[in-house]
């Protein structure tokens, strides 16, 4: 997985946070919702499984874990 965002960033709904490689073809996570990064929970070049937590984006005083790769 390859992450885009850092915490702190803005995100809005459908951006691009993360892109994931599997069998040499690339895919985009996108942000489910616009909010800012709470945690970024892998490294920035972590190799994931499918359930692995990417990023949790808060929002108006919670957060929201997003991301998990399938």
């Amino acid at each position: 997985v390859t992450v885009n965002v850092a915490e702190g960033d803005s995100v809005q709904a459908g951006q691009t946070i993360a892109t994931i490689e599997a069998m040499k073809m690339e895919a985009a996570i996108t942000a489910p919702k616009a909010g800012k990064i709470a945690r970024v929970a892998v490294s920035a070049t972590a190799q994931v499984e499918g359930g692995d937590l990417l990023v949790v984006i808060g929002s108006a005083g919670r957060s929201e874990a997003t991301g998990e790769s399938s």
